[in-house]
Formats: structure tokens, sequence, C-alpha cells
């Protein structure tokens, strides 16, 4: 088996000459380029809160074999055992107070052209090949790193170690080293003074990288008895990873596994309620059939009613048909009743005008047969107020029949009887209909 192993430090790409020159030709005076160094307290108060994992619950899975809970403490008291004796050194050499440091750690946290501290990556294997190992597989790694910072401190004895912490909440364990290079014999300045640059070099780094690997394999097989062999070294692997490079890369794989997770577990739940959704489907058919026959059923019901009710519909239609024939003849018996009625009046009428007519004639003959004589003498006027005059007069016209009075009765009596009876079967035969259609007078 082959593993790849990885060695990293923490560099700020910003202060090579070439990128100083890109940020000459640039409006903020700066590059994009990558900047994982500790330049500062601040910088160093990142990397405490990244490497404790000062934001969750997970402490069981942080941790630190060199060093406190507080990083930023731990490089401080480092600061003072390595630098306060050649501080005081300096200090009693000025003759000006302004020129003398009060805190060497404070003075290089506020100077840019020096880091504060460095920070080293050690991972050994990938995530293919951590991926399937449980957590106390993964615990067994402390031995080895563990070893990995004495190896350290026998191959670069001018980096000093501040604090070191593993992770085991990644894919892959690996191990964050903060320490801080140390330059001796400085002409200028303090004696001893912060000197990353002078003790990793891009010619020490390879040496430092190669004599690393080669430990980390042989402290890994002893630890897990195993005979691991290490992946070849290839060409830009060693370049400096920066902590958010790291925790995209992480967050991604995170999300990518538990994607398979979930879709692992959907097709087990799928299995699982394979049968569950296969007795649904014979259920769903059976019910569907049940459905099908009944509607076939209400069809059939419905077809009757149907048929049932065109029965009903031409029954009163031809009921109706029937009861409208009936008042056609009963209409016409009553146009027919009407006309003779008519008849009959009119006959009455054309008699009584030819009466109305001679009337005045008749009154008008009376008139001038009592009172219209040639001769008015006392005597004749006698003659007309005696009684036996009188009563000859009356006697004489007694017999006399203006009107034909008995035929006039007889006919008008006739023609009201007829009407009375009209007028009765009329209203008998009305009120026996509408008891037919459900009213009554």
């Amino acid at each position: 088996m082959e593993l790849s192993y990885s060695f990293h430090l923490g560099n700020d790409s910003n202060k090579t000459i070439k990128a100083r020159r890109e940020a000459k030709n640039t409006l903020s005076g700066t590059t994009n380029k990558s900047n994982n160094a500790i330049q500062n307290v601040r910088q160093l108060g990142k990397v405490n809160h990244h490497n404790l994992r000062l934001y969750d619950n997970k402490q069981e899975l942080i941790k630190t074999i060199r060093g406190s809970n507080d990083i930023t403490k731990d490089v401080k008291e480092l600061y003072l055992d390595l630098f306060d004796e050649a501080r005081l050194e300096y200090n009693n050499k000025q003759t000006r107070d302004d020129r003398k440091i009060d805190n060497y750690f404070n003075k290089i946290s506020d100077d840019t052209k020096h880091d504060l501290a460095c920070e080293i990556v050690i991972e050994l294997g990938d995530m293919v090949y951590w991926d399937d190992k449980n957590l106390e597989y993964k615990y067994q790694m402390t031995q080895v790193f563990e070893q990995q910072l004495e190896d350290l401190k026998e191959i670069v004895p001018d980096f000093y170690i501040a604090n070191a912490t593993i992770h085991f909440d990644e894919h892959s364990p690996h191990m964050h080293i903060v320490g801080v290079p140390v330059k001796e014999n400085c002409k200028t300045g303090l004696s001893r003074q912060v000197g990353k640059t002078s003790i990793f070099t891009k010619e020490s780094l390879v040496v430092i990288q190669d004599k690393m690997r080669e430990r980390c394999i042989n402290e890994f097989n002893i630890a897990y008895g195993m005979d691991s062999k290490l992946k070849e070294k290839q060409k830009g692997k060693n370049r400096d990873i920066t902590p958010f490079e790291r925790k995209v890369y992480n967050e991604k794989v995170k999300g990518l596994k538990q994607e398979i997770s979930n879709l692992e577990n959907e097709v087990s739940n799928l299995e699982d309620n394979k049968e569950s959704i296969n007795k649904q489907i014979t259920k769903l058919n059976k019910d569907k059939s049940d459905i099908s026959d009944e509607i076939d059923k209400k069809k059939k019901i419905n077809n009757k009613i149907i048929i049932k009710s065109k029965n009903q519909l031409w029954d009163e239609n031809e009921k109706l048909k029937e009861e409208n024939e009936a008042l056609k003849r009963l209409n016409y018996q009553y146009e027919n009743q009407y006309k003779s009625l008519k008849e009959k009046t009119d006959y009455l009428i054309y008699h009584l005008n030819k009466i109305l007519k001679k009337l005045p004639e008749f009154i008008q003959n009376i008139v001038e047969r009592l009172f219209n004589h040639s001769s008015l003498d006392l005597k004749y006027f006698k003659q007309q107020y005696d009684p036996e005059v009188k009563r000859k007069e009356e006697s004489r016209f007694k017999g006399f029949n203006l009107f034909n009075k008995k035929e006039i009765e007889k006919a008008t009596k006739h023609i009201n009887d007829e009407m009375d009876e009209y007028a009765e079967e009329f209203y008998n035969d009305k009120k026996d209909k509408e008891k037919d259609d459900g009213f009554e007078l």
C-alpha cells in the first residue's frame, strides 16, 4: 500500500520580489496571492480559533500534544523564553530610551517585515485511505505525530515549537504545529531574533520535507504493524495550502460523503419499503377494479332511470295531448254555444229595436186620440171626464196590445234560461279541469 505525505509551511506569497512588483501596478498596492503566514497577533488569534476548534463542541476530536488550549499564550511565553535575555542585553547597550524594546512579541507583531510565528501542517494518507477507517484506528496516528515532533526538533533545531494540535474531525488525521524560527548571532538589533527566511529557505525545505516524510512512513509502519510505502513525491504537491483552501476542500468532501450517505439511506429505505409498495400497488389495483365495477353498476342504474324517465315523459306527453284535444273539443262547443246565444240575442235586440222605433208613433197616436179634437166645448170636455165616458173609452182600448207582451216575455225568458244553462255548464267544466290539474277554485 502506498500513502501520500504532505509537509506544508504557511507563508506570505505577497512578500516575494515578484509579488511586490505586481503590487506596485495595482490601485490597492496589493496582490491576490495567498497569505497563510502568521504575521501578527490578530492572525495568531485566527490560528488559535481554527486549530483548537473553539467554535464547536467536538473537543474529543481535537487533541493538543504540545502547549495548552491557548496558542497565543503559548507563543508569548515562548517569546519570553527565547528573546527576553537578548532583549535586556540589547536595552542595556542603548543610551536612548526610545530605542529600547519593552516587549519583543509586540514589536514583531507590529513589524510588517517579519512573521510573528510559523505554522506547519503534516498529513499522512489521503481521504481515500482514511474514509472507511474508524475513529479508534485514526487515534493511533497520535503516536506517529508525536514522533514527528521529535523528528522536527532534530532536523530543524532552530525551530521552537509552541503548540501542536491533532485534528481527527476531518477525513484525514493531520497535525498543526505552531512555532518560532530563531536566528542566532545577529549583528544588528538583538543578538537572537525571529528568522523565518533564514531557517526556511527553498533549499532547506526540500531537505526537511524529504527527511520528515521518510521518518513518517517508518513510524507509521511501526505504529500500525504494516509495510506501507510512500507515493512518489510529485512536483507542486508541497505548495502551501491555506486554511481556507483546506476548509473548502473538507466541506466539499463532507458534502459529497453526506450526499452519498443520503443516497445509500434512500436506497435502503426503498428496498425496505419495496414489499410495502407492492402491497399498496396490489391494493390500488383491486380498488381500481372495484371502482370500475361500481361505475358499471351505476351506469346500468342510470340507463334504467333514463329509460324509465323517458317512458314517463312519453306517457305524460300523451296524456297532455289527450287533455289538449279534450280542451279543444270543449272550446269548440263553447264557441258554438256562444254563436247560438249571440244569434238569439241579436234576434231579440232586433225586435226590441223595432218596438222602440214604433213607440213614439204609438204614443203620439194616443195623445192625439185623447186630446186633439176639433171642438173643445164644455160639453165635449165633460164627456171626456165623465165617468161613463171614461169607462167606455177604456173599454174601447182594453183589447189593444201595443208590445205583444206575452210573446216578448216568453222569448226573453227562453233566452235567459239558455244563458244561465250555458254559464253553469261552462263553470262546471272549468272546475273539473282545474281539479285534474291539481288546482281547485
